[in-house]
């Protein structure tokens, strides 16, 4: 527990030395598993397996044998959001990696005139490598950013650990996401959305869980409040089903930064899992994410 409070206190040290300024490459901070999702994004603690690699790369070290994810999701604006991911144990440690990108549909140019110039393409994507090992994890991404055919890139570190109590079901977990050096366009460079993260899980009974995270925005300036709960039971032949809620809060009043109610259920069936949730985006709407995973 020492060893978890002493890597909290320095990301806190590492955010209260970056300067306030405008982010770029926001689609790093959409969920990427409709499981968690359906909790309202609460994973710094309850995120496991290959799906912890966008959340808490500490969770990681769950992975006991080869297993991989898919999600996907209609996002804003006729675009689409996806994650693939595949994670295997090796020796001591548990690694990762994964694919996330949001891509547009075609956007019609106009001329000055208002005529028509074409149409051009537009997305972004992080290719994220990570590893588990015991309470701590780690993972570096390139990001890619391109609008009609100019290119941005950058490099970010996620850091995480994770530490069950010894004699309660509480577990806690911290974290900072999205530490580099920003993202440049042209001659503008704008910060990555750097976060530092803190949450807990509390099993209140056997398969049903409490979770509550909380995240800084740095650059942003905002804090980020999420909490949802999970409630999972196996009914034997390794069949289950799980139905879950959440609620995500920007700041201490409700504002357009993806605030209110999210729900989600899953099924469990022969090694996979198939996890459905809608949460509201951006004030424009609910998101509906489905993901599937599966252990080998």
């Amino acid at each position: 527990m020492k060893k978890t409070i002493l890597i909290f206190s320095w990301l806190l040290l590492v955010s209260a030395a970056a300067k306030a300024a405008g982010t770029g490459a926001q689609f790093l901070r959409i969920d990427t598993d409709a499981r968690l999702s359906g909790m309202g994004s609460a994973g710094i603690a309850s995120a496991l397996g290959i799906n912890a690699l966008n959340y808490n790369p500490a969770g990681l070290s769950a992975i006991t044998g080869p297993e991989i994810a898919f999600s996907h999701s209609k996002w804003l604006m006729d675009s689409n959001h996806d994650f693939i991911g595949f994670g295997l144990p090796v020796k001591n440690m548990a690694l990762g990696i994964g694919i996330t990108r949001l891509s547009n549909s075609s956007i019609d140019g106009r001329g000055e005139d208002r005529s028509s110039s074409g149409g051009y393409s537009a997305y972004d994507q992080a290719v994220s490598l990570g590893f588990g090992f015991k309470n701590v994890g780690g993972a570096v991404k390139y990001i890619q950013s391109s609008i009609a055919g100019v290119r941005a890139e950058a490099f970010a570190v996620d850091l995480g650990a994770k530490q069950k109590l010894n004699r309660l079901p509480v577990t806690f977990g911290v974290g900072v996401q999205n530490l580099g050096t920003g993202i440049k366009y042209l001659s503008q460079r704008d910060n990555l959305p750097l976060s530092v993260n803190t949450g807990f899980t509390f099993m209140v009974l056997p398969g049903m869980g409490l979770s509550f995270d909380m995240k800084r925005l740095v650059y942003d300036k905002q804090t980020v409040f999420s909490a949802g709960t999970e409630y999972a039971m196996l009914t034997g032949n390794n069949l289950g089903f799980a139905l879950r809620g959440g609620y995500g809060l920007t700041g201490l009043t409700q504002s357009n930064e993806k605030s209110g109610l999210c729900v989600g259920a899953g099924v469990m069936a022969l090694g996979a899992q198939l996890d459905y949730a809608v949460s509201p985006e951006t004030g424009l709407g609910g998101v509906q994410r489905i993901t599937l995973k599966k252990k080998f």
